[in-house]
């Protein structure tokens, strides 16, 4: 993926909420962008969610896992019951890296994708093992 100068702007905002995740084992950072300009922003956090819990149900199956917020969630949350956005139009932005400081996978899992799907978000873009990488859902 070519990345363009708006594109590593997004992707230094998501690797800046990345650097505020509180979960020990990795940290992922999220910015939704529409028309052109970030409209909310997250990370992934041991603070649990029953939406997070809901949409677990896809990946797992067995309820003794934690439900702690995706970035994805936790970015996406303050924008659901908005009205005023085409969610086809807003790009998703994730960003994860390894201690050594180079971009690592930060894909949305198999629960994350489902909430993207279902509010019709198309382009995501994420840090993979070394680079970056677009997938558009359809």
């Amino acid at each position: 993926m070519v990345l363009t100068k708006s594109h590593k702007s997004y992707f230094k905002a998501a690797k800046a909420m990345s650097e505020l995740a509180d979960y020990k084992r990795y940290q992922i950072g999220a910015v939704a962008v529409y028309k052109h300009k970030i409209i909310s922003s997250g990370c992934n956090t041991t603070v649990t969610n029953p939406l997070q819990k809901h949409y677990n149900q896809l990946r797992f199956n067995c309820d003794n896992t934690s439900h702690s917020k995706h970035a994805e969630l936790d970015c996406l949350l303050p924008l659901l019951n908005r009205k005023d956005i085409d969610f086809s139009r807003v790009n998703l932005y994730l960003y994860r890296e390894h201690k050594s400081g180079s971009p690592a996978l930060a894909r949305p899992c198999p629960s994350c994708c489902a909430l993207i799907q279902e509010l019709g978000i198309r382009h995501v873009y994420y840090t993979n093992d070394g680079g970056y990488s677009h997938e558009e859902f359809i």
